[in-house]
């Protein structure tokens, strides 16, 4: 029974947890807080478009302010307006051409034409001779040196054999080995 009231308890403080970040999150958002608030005025969108160091503690900006472009000089003394224009328009790439789609007709035959073929991989060829080309010889299908895996009768699943879990964390030997340090720590 304490158990249940623990577990309650924990659960009602997570969600008045995750409640009060909720409502933080979407003040936050709404500019309710500190730096979103402007007092009633509607805040400006600026854009830092380039810096330039010019010196050690001295640079030049050009921001996008609604619309305006501004060139800045700023050092340690301060920011000067060195000049100001018309912000330029974004450019839009427009697709003029006529895009040209496959018909019904063409999709249907592309794909009898994909069930007719064989499947699998290509074939390749065996020997030099068969294509021309000196000692292209066939890719294994897999590593050498790697045994058959054991399968489950029955199923189709692919069960590793022991050689080949050997020291992984999957292995029953290497988990009755840190059994038997632990014990042996524990008696020592």
């Amino acid at each position: 029974m304490d158990t249940l009231v623990i577990a309650l308890r924990v659960a009602l403080s997570l969600g008045v947890v995750l409640a009060l970040m909720w409502v933080l999150h979407r003040r936050m958002q709404k500019g309710q807080f500190g730096a979103g608030r402007t007092r009633g005025r509607r805040s400006a969108s600026v854009e830092v478009v380039a810096r330039q160091g010019i010196g050690g503690k001295a640079s030049v900006v050009v921001v996008d302010v609604d619309g305006e472009r501004l060139v800045l000089g700023v050092a340690e003394q301060g920011v000067t307006l060195l000049t100001s224009g018309q912000a330029p328009a974004p450019e839009l790439t427009l697709v003029t051409g006529p895009v040209a789609l496959p018909t019904a007709d063409a999709f249907r035959a592309e794909l009898d034409r994909q069930d007719q073929a064989a499947p699998g991989l290509p074939v390749v060829a065996a020997t030099p001779a068969d294509t021309g080309r000196p000692g292209s010889d066939p890719l294994p299908l897999r590593p050498r040196g790697r045994r058959a895996h054991r399968t489950v009768t029955g199923d189709k699943r692919v069960v590793p054999i022991a050689a080949q879990l050997q020291g992984s964390i999957l292995s029953a030997d290497t988990w009755r080995q840190a059994a038997s340090v632990l014990r042996s720590r524990r008696t020592g």
